[in-house]
């Protein structure tokens, strides 16, 4: 029997979630280590965004975005420690987000490619890895497609 719960969230006022839905940090967010349960809400109908929305904290929620929608050449290696904690047992099992950074202008918009999140998407765990900076970078510029005529 699937149970829900209201929670109050950032972006969209009080929202009804199902109890599967809920992506546990074991360890927490860096910066937010009590943070542990959060929820992946669409920003917008058919929108790439997702919302990364803390259950417990109704202001705590990130703007993200899965990096395959605009870098194709994404990939990094996930320590052992990250696949015990995560319980990943094969490469399906892995979902990859990054937080996007957004600015006042939608051109200055940047993602965070150096932290990404790691999401065991059949376990629904999941960990924010950091990666090495050199390789590649914590604002990394975003440029969204152009909406095709005729698609809105």
């Amino acid at each position: 029997m699937m149970t829900e719960q209201v929670i109050e969230t950032r972006e969209f006022g009080e929202v009804v979630i199902e109890d599967e839905e809920i992506i546990t940090f074991p360890k927490g967010l860096p910066g937010f280590a009590d943070a542990k349960d959060f929820v992946l809400l669409p920003l917008e109908e058919d929108s790439p965004f997702l919302v990364l929305q803390s259950v417990e904290k109704e202001e705590l929620a990130f703007i993200t975005l899965e990096p395959v929608s605009f870098l194709k050449d994404y990939e990094f290696e996930i320590s052992e420690a990250t696949q015990e904690l995560l319980k990943l047992e094969s490469e399906e099992d892995v979902g990859v987000l990054v937080i996007v950074t957004l600015k006042e202008k939608l051109k200055d918009m940047t993602v965070n490619l150096a932290a990404p999140i790691v999401v065991n998407v059949r376990e629904n765990l999941a960990r924010q890895v950091i990666l090495d900076q050199e390789v590649y970078p914590l604002r990394h510029p975003l440029k969204p497609e152009p909406a095709r005529k005729g698609s809105a």
